[in-house]
């Protein structure tokens, strides 16, 4: 990936041509910012104000006069496909080019000095914050406020004083283990040369329980070498026989791959079995460790999980999961957003003010309804819910309620929530897509013990405050970061990938926009004084 390395001529002539680091700035590279920060080769800089607020703090003094500094960048960026970027990411294939025919003119040293830091800028940015901003991508489906400009220039700051920036920039915050697991199961998975080239298996009717033939045999040791299942040995005439052992083997095969685990070996199970690595899974993969960057800095060890794709909400305590229960996530119509807050009460007997959309197909609603007038203020019970532009509709607190007896607040601007609801039945569901948006828990008083441990309020306690049909806010001694997460790639207890259904159907827009070149992000710029007033402007690059 860093091939230039390899070819370091033409990028030493550089440290021969510039001033060095302790000299006068270099006017030409001030006038290179002012007039927009050009590149090489038509390159686009993924922010032309990071670079001129980045360069007017160091008086507009080259950076890259050094080869430690230079091999130091090279090794970090070497690192960048394990991530899931791409060479092209951080104009490689241009620097490659560059150190076999160096540039001839000031200019194109200087368009040479920006390309090296937009490529560190890139790296600070893209492992930090991800490569693409979530708001951009779908605005609809995820909320993120904008990149800290100053951060990104303090980890710039940080890996040019570090002797190894590999080192350094990974250590600025600690990975969490969803993360890491993935990176790691990712590399594991494209390393798996031996599966390349493997002769297809033949199509034929479904295989299962009791079915006997040379298809078994090759289904069995197709099974073994995808998955590494351990099989007992047997011998040959055994082998040919589809045994309990294999069901099983097939079915942990088959919810890694995000298949229905039958046990059985029809055409969807087949294609998985012939094409054990597949491009478009990897890519998959690499879109999902994209979607945990958007929101994975900084996280301390305490959070709430909320797996939207799994359906599952998971209490993570000292970067552990302590506790999980299954959830309900919005339907496909009105799919639950990716985000990341703070949750800071819940509520016990809460109200359901019910949504406008909802009351338009509501007629005739009994006393459990309150009526407000939206002019007068004034309350009545029950009525003719059908005027919702004079009357706003307001559930009172009761079995029925469509909250049930909790409500977990973090608020955002998606008025998204995590709640109870009378309708148990639909957690026995496979998809559990029934939702208007929020996330129903199916054990929401499990889950307030567990978010108040510590605290006064036992289980008992609450129960009694439940019992009385009171509305009743808890405050939590110490806020909570949720994260909403859409992950169609994570891993299993072994380590290994485990793909998904892609029921709210964004993977192949992520696909496409993580393949394409990206210039620019939202970048708060308020914090840095008057090198964020440097450079070319507009929308926040």
């Amino acid at each position: 990936m860093a091939c230039w390395r390899t070819a370091p001529l033409g990028l030493l002539l550089i440290l021969l041509h510039t001033p060095s680091a302790n000299a006068a700035p270099w006017p030409a590279l001030d006038a290179a910012l002012a007039a927009g920060a050009p590149l090489p080769e038509g390159r686009e800089p993924y922010s032309s104000r990071l670079l001129a607020a980045f360069y007017a703090a160091r008086d507009h003094r080259p950076v890259w006069t050094s080869w430690a500094r230079l091999d130091a960048l090279a090794r970090l960026l070497a690192g960048a496909e394990a991530e899931g970027f791409t060479a092209d990411d951080f104009h490689l294939a241009t620097l490659t080019r560059l150190s076999i025919v160096p540039p001839r003119s000031e200019r194109a040293w200087v368009g040479l000095e920006l390309l090296l830091s937009d490529a560190l800028l890139r790296y600070v940015h893209h492992t930090r914050y991800g490569k693409l901003d979530p708001v951009q991508v779908a605005p609809e489906r995820n909320d993120r406020a904008p990149v800290a400009a100053a951060q990104v220039l303090a980890d710039m700051r940080l890996a040019l004083a570090a002797e190894d920036m590999a080192e350094t920039l990974a250590g600025r915050f600690s990975l969490p283990f969803w993360y890491r697991d993935l990176r790691r199961a990712l590399r594991d998975y494209v390393a798996q040369d031996h599966l390349l080239g493997l002769s297809p298996l033949p199509a034929g009717p479904p295989l299962g329980l009791g079915s006997r033939g040379e298809r078994v045999v090759g289904v069995r040791e197709r099974v073994r070498l995808i998955a590494g299942e351990s099989l007992p040995a047997m011998d040959a005439e055994t082998a040919r026989y589809f045994d309990v052992g294999l069901g099983e083997a097939v079915r942990e095969l088959q919810r890694r791959y995000g298949l229905v685990d039958d046990g059985v070996v029809g055409p969807r199970t087949l294609a998985v079995l012939n094409r054990p690595l597949d491009g478009q899974r990897i890519k998959r993969a690499r879109i999902n460790l994209e979607r945990m960057r958007w929101f994975y800095a900084e996280l301390p060890p305490d959070y709430l999980f909320v797996d939207l794709a799994g359906y599952q909400v998971k209490l993570v305590r000292g970067g552990e999961v302590v506790w999980a229960t299954r959830a309900i996530v919005g339907s496909i119509k009105d799919q639950t957003p990716m985000f990341r807050d703070r949750m800071d009460h819940l509520v016990l007997n809460p109200t359901w003010t019910v949504p406008v959309s909802i009351q338009k197909g509501m007629g005739w609603v009994s006393r459990d309804y309150l009526l407000v007038d939206r002019r007068t203020g004034a309350v009545r019970r029950g009525g003719d819910a059908g005027n919702y532009r004079r009357y706003q509709l307001v559930q009172r607190p009761g079995a029925d309620n469509a909250l049930g007896r909790v409500k977990f607040m973090f608020p955002n601007r998606h008025a998204i929530y995590l709640h109870d609801t009378p309708s148990r039945w639909l957690f026995s569901r496979r998809q559990r897509t029934f939702s208007h948006g929020c996330v129903r828990v199916d054990e929401p008083l499990a889950l307030a013990v567990a978010l108040l441990e510590g605290s006064v309020w036992t289980r008992e306690r609450l129960e009694r405050l439940i019992a009385r049909g009171r509305t009743r806010h808890l405050q939590l001694e110490r806020p909570l970061p949720v994260l909403l997460y859409y992950l169609t790639v994570t891993t299993d207890r072994t380590g290994r990938l485990v793909f998904r259904e892609d029921v709210y159907d964004r993977d192949a827009t992520l696909i496409k926009a993580l393949a394409a070149p990206v210039r620019g992000t939202r970048i708060d710029f308020t914090t840095i004084g008057e090198g964020a007033r440097l450079g070319t402007a507009g929308a926040g690059r």
